[in-house]
């Protein structure tokens, strides 16, 4: 395994969660942040907790409620059975089975496309739990690779119904919904209703992925994908023979041509049956090893601990804190982490499709840089002018994984976005405190915000603060001179994140690895992205001026479209 499965609890963790003690973190995701927990017999459970700005809103707190009472009736050996929740307490948070396996985006990322003969178990006890999800009354609506975990006896379906109650929030309300493009049916880019259709488009999409590593609709920019979503047929010729007509089926672009969960079920399990079918596959057993070593709470908690949360509690979990960073091997998200794209209905051309996007700019100077100005959105064609689509992008070599497929935007395809009446929201709050120290190693007081520049009266080069581990959210900007761990929405600080990129108000400098992340590497640097927003690869550090006088180092441990976890280190700048 390339990353850790388990990652130990924080100092400002609770040790409890509504009786549940807590043993380990399982990972985080637009929802919120997942902890591993057992009951009083040692029985495990994968434990979410909602974000606090979700479980601010009543709408949310009232569909969940009703999502949790509808998915605690789905009992099926292919789902992960919800066995306790609390849609009422001061953070609502949502207990399942634990399923001791990768998601199926892990898996592929590790080890590339599942073999032929796991393919008619994956998509037989998909089928199934779809089938038992839908007799609820429950949509899935953001069923993708990350959503369907693995285990000896076979795959999971994981996260239903929770979408729905996102669609409530401020965040995402205006028509909205949690979802992924890649995966989502072509009446959900419309915005129309989303039944159980939706599920069956996803699940040929899933299974496609799961059989070639790959999207059938492409892969790149979002709106270019949901684009040949909704206009073009799917490209199906890397996929085993046996499953295209399947796939090809769930794939209709009319919701009521696509077969039934019962359907599916019926037709995988006959190739299953006439098969010599094999699970788990090889490369997952492999990987299967490392989720058996389940820790214990003397592992993790290395000292007593007091605080919990039991149902009603009036306390909310932090996000993160303070603690010296660490600049070595980027950091793999686990457990899914979910992409939130919120949209209105979109504004649509007379054909009732999205428009077509522009064509790939050339190759930026650096690996994830923004093409050059003069290429953002193109002025619309003549009426009945014919707009060319991006052709596919090349095959991605063998083992690229999910994780890989999701949305890295940049600023001008956010700009496409919001013209089709797409708008990214979500998301995060933190807390944490400020310290640092200067070149002589002596603790200094943290700058504060209030103007000017920076740390009035420092050296150049001294370090005035560090920070590990600070989550952020699309949307939401940092202040190098406030509490970085409290990110804020909207602009105005000295560090936006926004759909994947990164926004400024000043230069930003690679450093290579294996450079030590000081502000002496980043003073002798000479190489400078002058744009004021760039696309950062999780694992590399860069050195972020700002107007007030400031520089942060900031090394990248994860990302997504839609979250960001990164270690800050922040010194005051040249006097120039």
């Amino acid at each position: 395994m390339r990353h850790q499965v388990y990652e130990p609890l924080a100092q400002d963790d609770p040790a409890e969660i509504g009786g549940y003690r807590l043993l380990a973190r399982l990972g985080a995701g637009g929802m919120g942040r997942v902890y591993l927990a057992a009951t009083q017999s040692g029985r495990k459970l994968a434990i979410k907790v909602v974000r606090p700005e979700f479980a601010d809103d009543r709408e949310f707190r009232r569909r969940f409620a009703q999502e949790v009472t509808a998915a605690q009736r789905v009992q099926n050996l292919y789902t992960a059975a919800v066995v306790d929740a609390d849609p009422s307490g001061a953070m609502p948070w949502l207990a399942t089975v634990h399923v001791p396996g990768p998601s199926l985006a892990e898996a592929v990322a590790e080890s590339g496309p599942l073999p032929p003969s796991a393919l008619p178990t994956l998509g037989a006890g998909v089928a199934e739990a779809l089938q038992s999800i839908h007799r609820t009354g429950i949509v899935h609506r953001d069923l993708k690779p990350s959503n369907v975990l693995l285990a000896d006896d076979g795959p999971r379906v994981i996260d239903f119904g929770i979408a729905r109650a996102a669609d409530a929030t401020p965040l995402t309300r205006t028509g909205g919904v949690i979802g992924s493009p890649q995966f989502m049916a072509p009446e959900q880019v419309r915005g129309d209703a989303s039944t159980a259709a939706v599920d069956i488009f996803a699940f040929g999409t899933l299974l496609h992925f799961a059989a070639t590593g790959l999207s059938p609709f492409g892969e790149g920019d979002p709106q270019a994908v949901m684009f040949r979503i909704v206009q073009e047929a799917p490209r199906l010729d890397r996929c085993p023979e046996a499953l295209r007509p399947i796939i090809e089926r769930c794939l209709d672009k009319d919701p009521a041509n696509r077969p039934s969960d019962a359907e599916l079920l019926g037709e995988l399990s006959r190739m299953q049956s006439s098969r010599a079918a094999v699970w788990p596959p090889e490369p997952v057993t492999e990987q299967l090893r490392a989720y058996k070593e389940v820790p214990s709470p003397t592992r993790v908690l290395d000292e007593p601990r007091t605080r919990t949360l039991p149902a009603g509690a009036h306390e909310q979990p932090h996000y993160g804190a303070p603690e010296q960073p660490r600049y070595g091997a980027p950091e793999q998200p686990r457990y899914g982490a979910p992409t939130s794209v919120s949209y209105g209905a979109p504004t649509l051309p007379p054909h009732g499709a999205p428009t077509p996007p522009p064509h790939s700019a050339p190759a930026p100077p650096y690996p994830g840089t923004p093409p050059p100005p003069g290429r953002g959105v193109p002025a619309p064609p003549p009426p009945g002018a014919h707009t060319p689509y991006p052709p596919y992008p090349p095959a991605r070599q063998r083992g690229s994984g999910c994780g890989r497929t999701f949305l890295l935007v940049s600023g001008g395809v956010v700009a496409l976005l919001i013209v089709l009446g797409f708008v990214v929201r979500a998301g995060q709050s933190g807390s944490g405190s400020q310290t640092g120290t200067d070149g002589s190693g002596k603790t200094t007081a943290s700058p504060r915000s209030g103007g000017g520049k920076g740390g009035k009266g420092k050296k150049p080069g001294t370090l005035l603060a560090r920070y590990s581990k600070i989550d952020i959210s699309t949307g939401y900007t940092i202040g190098f001179a406030d509490n970085p761990k409290r990110p804020k929405k909207g602009e105005g600080g000295d560090m936006e994140f926004l759909a994947g990129n990164i926004r400024g108000d000043g230069k930003f400098g690679p450093i290579a690895r294996g450079r030590p992340a000081t502000y002496k590497t980043c003073h002798d640097n000479t190489k400078y992205i002058e744009d004021r927003i760039f696309q950062p690869d999780p694992g590399t550090t860069w050195c972020v001026y700002t107007e007030s006088g400031l520089l942060g180092i900031v090394h990248i441990r994860t990302k997504d479209y839609e979250f960001m976890n990164f270690d800050l280190s922040v010194w005051q700048g040249p006097a120039d």
